[in-house]
């Protein structure tokens, strides 16, 4: 084989070779989805990763999971509220940071209202929830899904002990007196069995105070 049949030669392969390179790239390209265009990456499906595994009993009527649009949550059941007549009334419970028991608090973290009324959980500072820790055995639980802005109506009478799932340890948590207090002694059995999670000395009787000053 002389020099030019060897360049012909050389030359040939090396067409084919780039022949098959692009071929397999193109290939490629065209079955490898495209990872930008996988499921929306909004806030909503980061909280989705880390909110707290547990059955919700609640449905959310706000208007879809790509937005941080406040939401209403009411029960999968019938709920009393719906023939009760009265002037009921809405307050409101901020997530903060820091307030005026420390860092990571709810505001106000004691609160009374009669049945039917709401609490809307507004979530002051990014990061927090609303789930509930124990309540009225006849009642529905909880969970504010990190909305912004979250409404609950309460139809069962009683004490509810609710935290802040990622914040639990720190003794983010509530109390909401619905009318009566009559689980009062199981309440304070949960009260002390949050407590003993909470890794923050300064705060870790800070439910067992606001129980002992506000439940009568």
């Amino acid at each position: 084989m002389n020099d030019k049949q060897f360049m012909t030669f050389f030359l040939g392969v090396m067409g084919v070779l780039l022949i098959i390179f692009f071929s397999i790239f193109f290939i490629a390209q065209l079955v490898s989805p495209d990872k930008r265009a996988d499921d929306s990456f909004t806030v909503n499906s980061v909280v989705k990763r880390i909110a707290p595994i547990g059955q919700l009993n609640y449905t959310d009527s706000s208007s879809s999971d790509d937005t941080l649009e406040s939401q209403v949550l009411a029960p999968k059941r019938e709920s009393i509220c719906k023939t009760a007549k009265g002037d009921f009334k809405t307050y409101v419970v901020k997530m903060l940071n820091q307030g005026a028991l420390g860092s990571m608090v709810f505001e106000p973290a004691f609160i009374k209202i009669n049945t039917c009324d709401s609490i809307n959980f507004e979530m002051a500072d990014a990061g927090h929830n609303a789930v509930t820790v124990a309540a009225p055995s006849d009642s529905v639980p909880f969970d504010t899904k990190y909305k912004p802005s979250t409404v609950v109506q309460f139809d069962t009478d009683g004490i509810y002990l609710y935290k802040c799932a990622p914040h639990a340890m720190m003794a983010m948590a509530g109390l909401i007196q619905v009318s009566d207090t009559s689980n009062k002694s199981e309440m304070k059995s949960e009260i002390e069995q949050f407590e003993s999670s909470v890794m923050i000395p300064a705060a870790k009787t800070r439910m067992s105070d606001l129980f002992n000053k506000n439940i009568k």
